[in-house]
C-alpha cells in the first residue's frame, strides 16, 4: 500500500512539473503538486483571469502539460474529443480562478474546490460524479446584495453569481495593478 501510495505522489509531482513549466517563466509563486489556487498571488490570480485571450492559453499549456497532450502551442493539433477536453477543463479553473478573485474580494464564501490542488483539479475532472457539477460559492454574508441573493431559489442563484463575475474581475485586476 505505501508503494502505491508514493506511485501516487510522483505521479503528480510528475504532472506539475510539466504543468507548471511555463507558469514558472510568467509567475514567482512556488508551483508544485501541492499549490491550490488560494496559494495563488494575487498578481498571479490577476493575470489569469485577465480578459486578455491569449491567457486561456496558459491554461490550455498547464492542463495539457499535466494530461501529458503536449505543449499548449500543441491545442490545435489535438483531435476534436480532445480538444474539447482541453475546453471543459479550462473553463472550469477559470470559473474558479474568478471565484477565487471573488472570494479575496469578500464577495463570495470559500468553495470546497479551494481546498485542492490546481493539479488535482485539471487531471480529475471528468472522474467527478457525471452530472455533478461543481456548486457556485454562496454570496457572503457582508455583500450589499446578500439578502437579495438570499430571497433567491436555488435555481436563480447561480446566474445571480455569474453576472457579477465580469465586475468582480475588473475590481480585482484593478485593486492588484492600482
Amino acid at each position: 500500500m505505501a508503494e502505491i501510495i508514493h506511485l501516487e505522489s510522483v505521479r503528480l509531482r510528475q504532472a506539475a512539473n510539466r504543468g507548471f513549466k511555463n507558469w514558472a517563466r510568467h509567475f514567482s509563486d512556488k508551483l508544485d503538486e501541492t499549490t491550490r489556487i488560494v496559494d495563488l498571488s494575487d498578481e498571479t490570480l490577476a493575470f489569469l483571469v485577465s480578459p486578455e485571450e491569449q491567457r486561456i492559453f496558459l491554461l490550455y499549456d498547464f492542463i495539457m502539460g499535466v494530461r501529458q497532450l503536449g505543449k499548449g502551442s500543441d491545442f490545435f493539433s489535438l483531435d476534436k474529443t480532445t480538444k474539447m477536453e482541453v475546453v471543459d477543463v479550462s473553463i472550469f479553473l477559470l470559473d474558479q480562478l474568478r471565484f477565487e478573485c471573488m472570494h479575496r474580494l469578500r464577495w463570495l464564501v470559500a468553495s470546497e474546490t479551494q481546498r485542492l490542488p490546481i493539479v488535482q483539479l485539471a487531471s480529475q475532472y471528468e472522474s467527478r460524479p457525471k452530472g455533478r457539477r461543481p456548486a457556485v460559492p454562496e454570496l457572503h454574508p457582508s455583500h450589499p446584495r446578500y439578502y437579495e441573493f438570499r430571497s433567491l431559489t436555488e435555481f436563480e442563484r447561480e446566474p445571480f453569481i455569474r453576472r457579477m463575475i465580469p465586475a468582480a474581475v475588473q475590481q480585482f485586476i484593478s485593486r492588484v495593478s492600482g
